[in-house]
């Protein structure tokens, strides 16, 4: 089981607001690489009215970039994924289309508006599951929701939704709330999966590495192998 994964990035160029170029793209993979990740699922943002570059587009933007990126990387693998933002009829739409899926189809990651009710986060991953799919909830650690009832993030858990955080709120990069949040939930063991969701070189960058030895230093070699290596390994099925 070889290096970490990173599930969750706006690395693939030129399709969302992260990566603008090949280069920065380049730059990107190259802190996975120096970090330790050696898998990386490209999860581009489809939001509608805002990110709604075509499949066919996507899958072309891909490829293209993977050869780029086998040529300076041979020992890593790319897989391409997609961050999905709740919508009312999003269920029809993804289990028509797995292209919206990761590369597990029968996994999906899924973002909400921070602000969202808790009602309508649950009866869209209740529809998800009802339809086959299983839920990642991409950067739990946003919703507000959550941060006025933090039971209600043990009861996602126990319903079987699988929990995303991002490394930069673990850090602080987000505020001391958000890293208090986090704290608690590495603590109860209800975090399922840790990526970067790095956008740049700058302000969203890769911070893999210092936030497996904050977390190993914490918890733990077992938990970082669990939430870099074993649990998103077990998600795609692929390796």
């Amino acid at each position: 089981m070889a290096g970490y994964w990173d599930m969750h990035n706006h690395i693939l160029p030129g399709v969302d607001d992260g990566s603008g170029s090949m280069a920065e793209t380049l730059r990107l993979v190259q802190l996975e690489y120096d970090q330790g990740v050696r898998n990386i699922v490209f999860t581009p943002h489809y939001r509608k009215g805002m990110f709604e570059i075509s499949l066919d587009e996507k899958e072309e933007v891909f490829h293209r970039t993977c050869e780029t990126l086998t040529d300076h990387f041979p020992d890593m693998k790319f897989y391409l994924g997609c961050e999905y933002f709740a919508s009312p009829h999003m269920v029809e739409r993804v289990t028509k289309e797995p292209r919206y899926c990761m590369p597990n189809e029968h996994v999906i990651l899924v973002e909400f508006s921070y602000t969202a009710e808790f009602d309508f986060i649950m009866q869209t991953v209740e529809k998800l599951q009802s339809a086959g799919m299983t839920p990642v909830i991409a950067h739990f650690e946003r919703y507000q929701c959550l941060h006025e009832d933090y039971a209600l993030v043990h009861y996602l858990a126990e319903e079987e939704v699988l929990l995303q955080m991002n490394c930069n709120a673990i850090l602080g990069k987000e505020g001391f709330r958000m890293k208090r949040f986090c704290k608690m939930a590495l603590k109860d063991g209800v975090v399922d999966l840790l990526a970067s969701d790095a956008h740049n070189t700058t302000d969203r960058s890769v911070h893999i590495q210092e936030t497996a030895d904050l977390i190993r230093k914490k918890f733990g070699e077992d938990t970082v192998a669990e939430l870099l290596q074993t649990n998103p390994q077990q998600l795609i099925k692929l390796n």
